[in-house]
């Protein structure tokens, strides 16, 4: 048998750090240098706690952290062992290392994206932004219990390998309960598909849906990142404009009389940006004349739970006879934006092939954390948390309206929302939003131009201002910063 190295050490443990991972740490300290080479064997963990003043727990949960860091390694009956192969090596360089990073591709490439003025963050500024919600607000703590809970759970009956392409099955019954009973859908969880934010439930649908050179016709104002999203797949973009009753129905119906459109993008529920309720005899219309053109509807419903004067219109996939309608929600409005939890669902056909295109490109979501909040779900905490966001929300947007309604000097226009979580203010036309915009940067305070939000040249002098995200007095302090830009000569 081999003798056992002596530590020799006489270590002062510091207070607030497992002493388990100190001792780790001396050892693991000492074989980088040297002292302990390859091979050497380790005394035993009743002579290792006694030599350090610990107790053998203490000892033992300090060789298995060694172990599994690979360290060391065990060898049956004969003890423990310093390993072999070491964790740390250095690699053999095959030839000169390069100066530093290339910055351009010695390959050919493409970059499909339209090139614009990146957005740049400026440190402790106040975001008049296009409607997200207040993560200040979600239910953190319940939501890292219930991931913890979820993870030990799972860990100890060997449930962390893989799982379907369409997500957790608890979410999906969760969602599945709450979209037929709360929204009117008839859905199953076969026919629901989990992904990562509606951002990405847009690029698998528009995967399947489109070839280079179909017409997608969109909301005009509208949601740019999904326009982006369909030209990268060849579309041809065809604007509707939107009135004081949504979109313009007369019109998509022209549209598909001169040419084939493949499909419709539409945020019904509360148009982006103007806010404005899609009527309910245009959806009557609208879901006719998909029908009669083959023409997909893809509804963005990015804002359900948020609508606070009456009962909010059900979405067009509830009245949907003829499976022209896909749908697309997420909860990261509902929690907060970090959480990407989307979903899309459709025809039960449509759905299967999104989630097999979807294993190609992320083989499954986070399945502890949909897992988690299935649970939430379950137990009405997102209910909870809902009422409680909802409350706030109906709060903040009120406060914001009044601070622009005894905004002095140049005067604003706006409809007042039923719901959603942003005003679409309209300013006069000699108003200059982009030198207003660039002013209000100055002061930290930051708002976009309404004219991002069009295809072509802009027909409305807009703002769409989020008051989510934003406190009472946050609100007030950039409308008092707003309307002194505007007091301003020359804005």
């Amino acid at each position: 048998m081999l003798r056992a190295w002596d530590t020799n050490f006489h270590p002062t443990f510091a207070a607030g750090r497992a002493v388990y991972l100190q001792i780790s740490e001396l050892i693991a300290a000492e074989i980088r240098r040297g002292r302990l080479q390859p091979g050497t064997a380790l005394p035993g963990t009743r002579e290792l706690a006694k030599q350090l003043g610990v107790n053998r727990k203490t000892a033992v949960l300090a060789y298995e952290e060694l172990l599994a860091q690979g360290w060391l390694e065990s060898q049956n009956t004969r003890g423990t062992f310093v390993s072999s192969r070491l964790p740390e090596s250095s690699p053999t360089a095959f030839a000169p290392a390069a100066s530093g990073p290339v910055a351009v591709p010695g390959f050919r490439w493409q970059d499909p994206f339209e090139l614009e003025q990146p957005l740049v963050a400026i440190p402790g500024a106040l975001v008049f932004n296009d409607g997200t919600p207040d993560a200040r607000l979600a239910p953190v703590a319940t939501l890292a219990s219930a991931y913890r809970r979820v993870m030990q759970g799972r860990g100890r009956r060997n449930q962390l390998g893989y799982d379907s392409p369409l997500g957790s099955l608890p979410l999906r019954e969760a969602l599945s309960r709450m979209l037929n009973q709360d929204r009117g859908l008839s859905t199953t969880p076969a026919s629901i598909c989990l992904t990562r934010g509606t951002q990405m439930a847009l690029y698998l649908t528009a995967s399947l849906l489109l070839q280079p050179g179909d017409v997608v016709a969109v909301e005009n104002p509208g949601y740019p990142p999904a326009w982006q999203t369909f030209r990268l797949f060849g579309a041809e973009l065809a604007p509707v404009p939107v009135d004081e009753e949504g979109l313009r129905v007369d019109e998509l119906e022209a549209l598909c009389q001169r040419q084939k459109v493949r499909a419709l993008y539409l945020t019904p529920h509360h148009q982006f940006p103007t806010t404005v309720t899609l009527r309910a005899a245009r959806r009557v219309q609208l879901l006719a004349l998909a029908a009669r053109y083959g023409v997909a509807i893809i509804e963005d419903d990015y804002d359900h739970e948020f609508h606070f004067h009456y009962q909010p219109m059900l979405p067009l996939a509830s009245a949907d006879p003829h499976g022209v309608v896909i749908y697309i929600s997420s909860l990261s409005k509902l929690i907060a934006p970090a959480l990407r939890i989307g979903y899309v669902t459709g025809p039960a056909t449509f759905i299967t092939a999104l989630g097999r295109l979807r294993a190609l490109i992320d083989r499954q979501g986070d399945t502890v954390l949909e897992q988690a909040v299935a649970d939430l779900i379950d137990e009405g905490e997102i209910k909870r948390h809902t009422r409680r966001a909802h409350a706030e929300y109906h709060l903040r947007r009120d406060a914001l309206a009044n601070a622009l309604r005894h905004l002095p000097g140049t005067p604003v226009d706006f409809t007042l929302p039923a719901g959603g979580m942003a005003l679409w203010v309209k300013f006069a036309e000699e108003v200059n939003l982009e030198e207003v915009a660039q002013e209000l940067a100055r002061r930290k305070v930051i708002i976009t131009p309404g004219s991002r939000y069009y295809l072509a040249d802009p027909t409305t002098n807009a703002v769409r201002m989020g008051y989510a995200a934003l406190t009472p007095t946050e609100l007030a302090y950039g409308v008092e910063q707003l309307g002194a830009v505007l007091r301003q000569p020359g804005s």
